[in-house]
């Protein structure tokens, strides 16, 4: 399972990422986390120090990148990046943080994005391996290409008009790239009559709705995974979701 999870800044989809990760990991799925923020997050939130940027390896990229004439090559070599760039925590996932990479425009083809989906599409090997993408905030990624490839794009928002518009957005920039399944998270729910009604809108397919809790806060302040203080029912929950979801679509493919 290719996941990715998308989101304007501050709506909580590193949480979301990290916690997505550690219930995986619990159910026996190998996983590998691909922090894709330039605010770089995610190592901390799965309880490890962050690894050196895939977008500082400078030397390797060019090397496996670019071609004769400056040319890139599409299919550049990186079996070996998973287990040199990468850090494991405690109950097994793996960590790759990809850094900043320079930003083009809606067709960027930089090398560093080249690095990325080379790294993508070599991700996954066997049927119980899950890589989860935590995007950088806002929907540029998507124009750029670099969620290209994955079986679900998770959208996390918080209740409210804008997250409506996001929602838009997102709709057709991941239509643009082949992105056919996107689903939502809802998260700091408050369960009021306006909320509902926002709701309502939303034409996608809802995972869950996770409340406001001021445990998430005090994991930030304390520098802790947010599954060492914060209750993972309803995350569990969202990742049996996500497996009938996937199941479901792979079964749909396999009768085409």
């Amino acid at each position: 399972m290719k996941i990715a999870v998308s989101g304007k800044g501050g709506v909580g989809k590193t949480t979301i990422a990290s916690m997505l990760a550690y219930i995986f990991a619990k159910k026996g799925y190998k996983v590998t986390a691909i922090d894709c923020d330039p605010a770089s997050n995610l190592p901390s939130a799965l309880g490890v120090k962050s690894p050196r940027p895939l977008s500082e390896l400078k030397e390797l990229i060019e090397e496996r990148v670019l071609g004769p004439m400056g040319l890139y090559k599409l299919n550049p070599k990186v079996d070996d990046v998973f287990e040199l760039h990468s850090v494991k925590n405690s109950f097994g996932v793996r960590v790759l943080v990809l850094g900043t990479i320079e930003k083009g425009g809606e067709g960027c083809f930089c090398p560093e994005n080249a690095f990325l989906r080379a790294v993508l599409r070599h991700a996954i090997f066997k049927e119980k391996d899950v890589l989860i993408m935590d995007m950088e905030a806002g929907i540029e990624h998507l124009g750029r290409g670099t969620a290209k490839g994955v079986d679900l794009l998770i959208t996390v928002i918080e209740p409210g008009s804008r997250a409506l518009e996001t929602l838009e957005k997102i709709e057709k920039l991941a239509k643009d790239i082949g992105i056919e399944k996107i689903a939502v998270i809802v998260n700091k729910f408050i369960d009021n009559e306006l909320s509902r009604n926002l709701i309502k809108k939303v034409k996608y397919p809802i995972l869950g709705f996770i409340p406001f809790s001021e445990c998430f806060i005090r994991a930030d302040v304390e520098n802790k995974p947010p599954y060492e203080l914060c209750d993972t029912k309803i995350f569990e929950e969202i990742v049996e979701k996500i497996e009938v979801m996937l199941s479901e679509s792979r079964s749909s493919s396999e009768k085409r």
